[in-house]
């Protein structure tokens, strides 16, 4: 109990002091270009914090983690992602003149996601579907992951175009973890080898120890005082990813959760391949919060509207227990309420499908 009143207090201190820091050397962004409002310079790149804080506090508060392959997966398996993402902010903001390629950190997050895998080191893994055992091989688990992570960081990455969007749904995200397991899997559940119930307390306190540094780097943007950036924001969302895998229990659930983030991505890659008639790669200003704001929400709005879904879309789930139908059934609801009223909106009504602005590089 007192490692978990001690786990904000050290994520609290660690970020303010990283946020002087930063303020000290001058790593400042730069305000007023693409979506951002027009305002003094604020330290930047503080998701270099949330991989320190992280290692801090599990090596003061929970050291026997350090002998455990799982964290290192995660530790090491996130690792460049922090590199190659501080590396391109760096750029953006004139500290250095080289660009790293996206096709080499596409490469290298494929690679150490399989490294991750192999520090992990699961075995395959039992799925049970009607009665019926499948055993799905170690090669398949860990393809699937790495197609997971892929898709989350990548998802994460666009949807990030507010302050404290997406580092305040990243913590509903840790939070939603951590209470299915505490509320719903040691509730409902008793036959647990020793290695299950060490693997489920290893996913509970560290989804504990990312919800406080989340939900710290949520009020750090929330002004901003100072801004995550894709370093942090794609380490959340490939820890999310990391954990949920870990517990394959908890897939189904946070994928509910943050629903919100999943539907946004599968509608702008369809709208920009059938009504834009180009690479869903490429970059635009057609994701939620655009259209949100292209109709005339302010960004308050739309931050708060993007926290509550999560939220209840996070109470409802937690709420059916262990009942999987319930669950498939307001996913269903949710993915169709979310594509008709977009469809409506924008391809019956003909609204503004995002902001018309000009990329920036």
């Amino acid at each position: 109990m007192m490692n978990y009143i001690l786990v904000p207090i050290i994520a609290i201190a660690i970020a303010f002091g990283w946020l002087k820091l930063f303020r000290r050397l001058h790593v400042l962004d730069k305000p007023g270009n693409d979506l951002k409002n027009t305002r003094k310079p604020v330290p930047t790149i503080q998701g270099v914090f949330v991989y320190l804080a992280f290692f801090v506090i599990i090596a003061l508060l929970f050291p026997w983690y350090l002998h455990n392959n799982l964290f290192w997966g995660l530790f090491f398996g996130s690792l460049p992602i922090v590199i190659f993402e501080l590396f391109e902010e760096l750029n953006y903001i004139g500290k250095i003149s080289f660009k790293i390629p996206a096709s080499l950190r596409l490469a290298m997050h494929i690679v150490w996601a399989l490294l991750a895998v192999w520090i992990w080191g699961f075995a395959h893994q039992e799925i049970i579907i009607n009665g019926y055992i499948w055993v799905m091989p170690q090669w398949v688990l860990a393809i699937g992951f790495v197609a997971r992570s892929i898709i989350c960081i990548n998802a994460i990455n666009r949807f990030d175009g507010i302050y404290a969007q997406a580092s305040g749904v990243s913590s509903i995200g840790f939070l939603t973890i951590f209470l299915l397991i505490q509320f719903v899997v040691f509730k409902h559940y008793t036959n647990f080898t020793d290695a299950n119930l060490q693997t489920l307390l290893f996913v509970k306190n560290i989804s504990f120890v990312l919800f406080w540094i989340s939900l710290v780097a949520t009020v750090v943007e929330y002004k901003p005082l100072g801004l995550m950036r894709d370093v942090g924001i794609m380490f959340f969302w490939f820890s999310l990813a990391y954990l949920s895998v870990v517990g394959w229990a908890k897939i189904g659930t946070l994928v509910v959760t943050l629903s919100l983030v999943i539907f946004d991505a599968i509608w702008v890659w369809l709208w920009r391949m059938f009504v834009m008639k180009k690479s869903p790669l490429k970059g635009d200003y057609t994701h939620l919060h655009h259209r949100l704001l292209g109709l005339s929400r302010t960004r308050k709005e739309v931050r708060w509207f993007v926290w509550i879904w999560s939220i209840i879309m996070m109470i409802f789930i937690l709420i059916q227990w262990t009942d999987r139908l319930n669950k498939i059934i307001i996913f269903t609801v949710m993915a169709l309420v979310f594509f008709g009223v977009n469809y409506y909106l924008f391809i019956i009504k003909k609204l503004p499908c995002g902001l018309a602005m000009k990329k920036n590089n």
